[in-house]
């Protein structure tokens, strides 16, 4: 038996509802509670996660995409499921 046995897969669902809760919680972590972050889409066979990103910053000039590396990574961190993150902006 390996010592490094791979877990087995987590549902669909229960993917989508960690990813929910990621966000939930990076938009007050990153300071940009004022954008709405939500998922597009889920691709379980390659990993890929669309997000749709709507809001502004009212207090500077960035866009909320200038954020995706950082989101993406938080992701990745807390969802081992998530490989690739695009974005869609409104």
């Amino acid at each position: 038996m390996s010592v490094l046995s791979r877990k087995a897969p987590r549902a669909r669902a229960t993917v989508e509802e960690s990813i929910t809760v990621v966000l939930a919680e990076v938009g007050p972590l990153l300071r940009i509670e004022h954008c709405r972050l939500e998922i597009v889409e889920y691709f379980e066979e390659t990993g890929r996660v669309m997000l749709r990103i709507d809001g502004s910053c009212p207090d500077c000039e960035l866009s909320p995409v200038t954020f995706m590396p950082a989101i993406e990574a938080h992701l990745k961190l807390r969802v081992p499921e998530v490989r690739e993150v695009g974005v869609i902006e409104w």
